[in-house]
């Protein structure tokens, strides 16, 4: 049962008395009174100058402003009575409206535009005779009445009047729609379609979720794009979802919010940015720490108090270790850009504020700058003597947090070039409980140099920091948009914040949000501006993207498409034969890109099963330089080098080294990985490699999260060869070899079947036979005829030296690299002689004599 019955409603009666003249132009008419009582008050003032104006006049003056600001007040009571009725008190919380909405009028917990809406909703559909008030009727007159609203619909690119126009349109087919059908009747009750129904119930939703005590305009605008049909249509068509929308007038909503803060000048954050009397009375001086420091929380007080966005439970848990008795120092962990600064500045604004813990309110939160100390003392005597003054005044004055950036750097053992070590002076303060600390580092500083000192380590207690949720990230690049927009004068998109997140999240991994979307954006502002353009869209940011990591996104990716679909045939012009594994490796690629694969991990992840020179390298190569561009993009590991558990610091890195494969995945995370003889490696590194199959991540040695998901990534065995040249001989089919081959793996436990199950595809290459090696031996002649090219000498190739080349080289066992063994000891040494002693020159015309190798030369 859908309850609901907006004439019941309290508010009914504010929306009708807003209807009514008298009530309706109640703000104008105080403004218009109010202006016209001063000016006229202004005249009665400068009627006071002699000769100016007589007397009698002065008091018509005098008194037409009194009347006028009669009128005024009077005005402003309408007002105010009709802003009372609007506000109306509600004495049930919309979470039990949820629970059981059948039970209450729902109509009772509507705010006064949402009210004015629906009311104008019925009263359009009785007069027009439509059958069902649906959720398009509401949705045309949330729009026309709200200008504000607008908002929303520019920054999704959207054009309001266009959705005016569109809601327009349907309005007339309900019109026409209604002549045939007998309608809503004067004093009847309103019949509300299924959509008007959803639309209602989910603003509850809406609404309970961001605290709201009613349901409000924006909460209804979100709900629409959640069930209104034509909203969905919009969405749908301009690659918009209903989430996006939720965002948008959460957005709107944040800037409203903001605005009316602003106006509330009394406001104590408000009063305390014009500073305030006599505050070094409140404290001991601090004369040579003001003179070496940042005061952090008079720089606030200056510039305002920005929105803290996240890391809450950071903020709260600094709050308690710097007020214990003990210990009471924090040592804030976390990689550069993931917001560390951003939680001492959230600290200062709750102690300026006085809104954090009693032993915390109302102090100083000072940055000490030790470069600028070093810089200007003579000696590390004079710095150390310096800094020992510096701890000394914090401790006297009492209201003094200090603050040390990449505290590491200080925490050395040795003294060095722009560094000191202040660990001994230090450690003779830390335990004071006057003495309250806060050091910022990195997990390599932290493991590098902090753990390494366990006496200072153990006066603090680490408040780690991770990336701030996507949502979070969302709101800083709202307001950093509008930081933007006023700088350079250019408007920037929603889908351009919204693609920023997503573009960062997926391709950018050696920076933590919110540093890497902050700086994309401020990168995609910069190239709009250089190319003189009106606004940033996704386009501008995915062109960025693809010019820092030479991923290709965006428009780009119809280039991948058309290589994904064309992947067999390009693949063949490198590799013969092997046409089952090829279609195999091209069909699971397209899989995994498509976004049909199940896993989260790499673009495509294979195993290469078969002898020595059958093409699976050359595979793996062809594959870089088809869909990476270039071999180059090739990370090559050869795993019989990783034989013992200790190597497995050398794939990912430890703190005294660099990783291997980790490493190198930093900095090219576009990228193919080809793991030669996978078989050779030690079980234990086999098993890193499940997570990175399965979640397209690993953890490096120093705690970094590193991302594989834009890899792909080629394991290579020649384990059980003999099996697959066996079944050859006896014509068995390849999916009766692969499984016979399986079998053996597992049993001869060469690998397990979870580690074999995490590939998008086991490959098995069958031999090549002597018509596939003709066909090699023609691909690598190729290649010395090119390489020839380039200095002017044309090589034929003749078929009777390929014959002879497949003849000396065809050994089943080693597949095409006796033929690559050939080719270079009968041909490659030959030329490379006659080059050197010059008999072959540019414009030359040379053959090769198949019977002894000899050089024929036709200039």
């Amino acid at each position: 049962m859908f309850n609901f019955n907006l004439r019941k409603a309290n508010i009914y009666q504010a929306v009708l008395r807003n209807r009514n003249i008298f009530f309706r132009f109640a703000k104008t008419e105080k403004k218009l009174f109010l202006t016209f009582s001063i000016i006229i008050l202004l005249f009665f003032l400068y009627g006071f100058v002699p000769e100016n104006c007589s007397v009698a006049f002065n008091r018509k003056l005098l008194g037409l402003s009194i009347i006028l600001l009669v009128f005024s007040i009077v005005s402003w009571i309408k007002e105010c009575f009709l802003s009372l009725r609007m506000r109306s008190k509600v004495k049930t919380s919309l979470k039990e409206i949820i629970l059981k909405p059948e039970e209450h009028n729902l109509a009772e917990f509507l705010s006064f535009k949402v009210a004015k809406a629906v009311f104008k909703s019925i009263r359009f559909a009785k007069s027009k005779k439509i059958s069902q008030i649906d959720s398009s009727l509401l949705f045309y007159f949330v729009l026309k009445d709200n200008p504000n609203i607008n908002f929303i619909f520019i920054r999704a690119l959207l054009n309001p009047n266009k959705i005016e126009e569109i809601l327009n349109e349907n309005l007339k087919i309900l019109k026409r729609t209604a002549i045939s059908t007998k309608g809503i009747k004067e004093g009847s009750k309103e019949v509300f379609a299924d959509s008007f129904k959803q639309v209602i119930l989910e603003s509850f939703n809406v609404a309970e979720k961001r605290g709201h005590q009613k349901i409000e305009l924006l909460d209804i605008i979100s709900a629409l794009a959640e069930h209104d049909s034509i909203f969905k249509k919009l969405l749908i068509k301009y690659n918009l979802k209903a989430e996006d929308i939720e965002n948008l007038s959460l957005w709107l909503e944040n800037l409203e919010k903001q605005e009316y803060e602003r106006k509330k000048f009394w406001e104590w954050q408000n009063l305390l940015k014009k500073g305030s009397l006599a505050k070094e009375w409140t404290a001991g001086y601090t004369i040579t720490l003001d003179k070496f420091s940042f005061d952090l929380s008079e720089t606030l007080k200056r510039q305002g108090f920005p929105e803290t966005v996240g890391h809450q439970e950071e903020i709260e848990e600094i709050e308690r270790i710097l007020s214990k008795t003990e210990d009471n120092n924090a040592l804030i962990v976390g990689e550069p850009g993931s917001g560390r600064k951003s939680i001492v500045q959230a600290l200062a604004k709750r102690s300026i504020l006085g809104e954090s813990l009693p032993d915390i309110n109302y102090k100083k939160v000072v940055y000490l700058d030790l470069p600028l100390l070093l810089s200007q003392t003579e000696s590390i005597k004079a710095t150390e003597s310096t800094l020992e003054t510096i701890l000394n005044e914090i401790v006297t004055a009492g209201n003094v947090i200090l603050v040390i950036d990449e505290f590491h750097n200080y925490i050395t053992g040795v003294a060095r070039l722009g560094a000191i070590d202040i660990s001994g002076i230090l450690s003779s303060y830390l335990n004071l409980p006057q003495f309250q600390f806060i050091g910022i580092t990195s997990y390599k500083g932290l493991h590098q140099y902090i753990e390494r000192h366990p006496s200072i380590l153990n006066f603090f207690e680490k408040v780690e920091v991770s990336e701030i949720s996507q949502q979070d990230v969302l709101v800083l690049l709202e307001d950093l948009a509008l930081r933007l927009e006023a700088k350079y004068k250019k408007f920037i998109s929603y889908q351009a914040l919204r693609d920023t997140i997503f573009y960062c999240d997926r391709y950018l991994h050696d920076t933590p949000f919110p540093e890497k979307a902050t700086e994309l954006l401020d990168e995609a502002m910069i190239y709009v501006v250089q190319k003189k353009e009106e606004f940033i869209s996704s386009k501008h940011v995915a062109k960025i993207i693809s010019d820092k990591t030479d991923i290709p996104v965006g428009k780009i990716e119809i280039k991948e498409k058309e290589i994904l679909l064309d992947l067999e045939n390009l693949i063949h012009k490198r590799i013969i034969n092997q046409e089952e594994a090829v279609k195999e490796v091209s069909n699971a690629l397209r899989r995994a890109r498509a976004g049909i694969s199940i896993r989260k991990g790499p673009m495509g992840s294979f195993l290469f099963l078969g002898p020595t020179g059958v093409g699976k390298t050359e595979t793996s190569k062809s594959l870089a330089e088809i869909y990476f561009n270039s071999e180059d993009k090739m990370i090559r590991l050869d795993m019989s080098e990783f034989q013992n558990i200790t190597d497995i610091s050398r794939l990912i890195g430890s703190s005294s080294q660099e990783g291997l494969l980790i490493t190198r995945v930093r900095e090219e995370p576009f990228s193919l990985i080809l793991l030669d003889e996978i078989e050779k490696a030690h079980p234990n590194i086999l098993n890193l490699f499940l997570q990175v199959l399965d979640e397209g991540h690993i953890t490096d040695g120093l705690g970094r999260k590193v991302d594989f998901r834009n890899t792909i990534i080629i394991a290579t065995s020649n384990a059980g060869y003999l099996i697959i040249l066996e079944a050859l001989k006896m014509q068995k089919k390849m999916s009766e070899i692969k499984e016979e081959l399986l079998d053996y793996l597992f049993k001869e436990r060469i690998f397990r079947p979870e580690f074999i199950n995490r590939f998008d595809a086991v490959v098995v290459f069958k031999s090549l036979t002597k018509e596939n090696l003709f066909d090699i031996s023609e691909l690598l002649l190729k290649k010395v005829k090119k390489n020839l090219a380039q200095k002017s000498i044309e090589f034929v190739i003749t078929p009777k030296l390929k014959e002879k080349i497949v003849e000396l080289g065809y050994e089943p066992k080693f597949g095409a690299r006796e033929l690559q063994r050939v080719i270079q000891d009968k041909v490659g040494n030959v030329l490379a002689k006659a080059l050197l002693g010059n008999q072959i020159k540019g414009g030359d015309r040379i053959e090769i004599n198949p019977e002894d190798f000899t050089l024929r030369i036709n200039s």
